[in-house]
């Protein structure tokens, strides 16, 4: 019984992250989706402010590689994969319901 719990539980996580990251890609690449907006929006701050948004820029990425290697270094264990995995899943049943609900994602 135990066994059989256990291989529910796997197929309904594996089902609510496979429905999580088919309704991020979509609404990320449709047209007009995430990633088109993003990229606009990113590429007119480059190009509007281009003294202010090229160091930032520039100097986000920096921040982000110490901070990663610092990590590492440290031997730190992330609990990062366990929380993005859990969003995932709760994407999954919101686009789930959503389209349940509604017929669309």
């Amino acid at each position: 019984m135990k066994q059989i719990l256990e291989y529910i539980t796997s197929f309904i996580t594996i089902g609510l992250v496979l429905a999580g990251l088919g309704g991020v890609f979509y609404n990320m690449f449709r047209e007009g989706g995430w990633l088109g907006t993003l990229f606009n929006k990113f590429v007119d701050v480059q190009l509007d402010n281009p003294v202010i948004a090229i160091p930032v820029t520039i100097g986000a990425v920096i921040v982000g590689k110490m901070w990663r290697d610092h990590q590492l270094a440290k031997g730190h264990a992330s609990r990062l994969p366990d929380v993005f995995i859990y969003v995932i899943m709760a994407a999954g049943a919101f686009y789930l319901w959503r389209f349940f609900s509604t017929g669309s994602f």
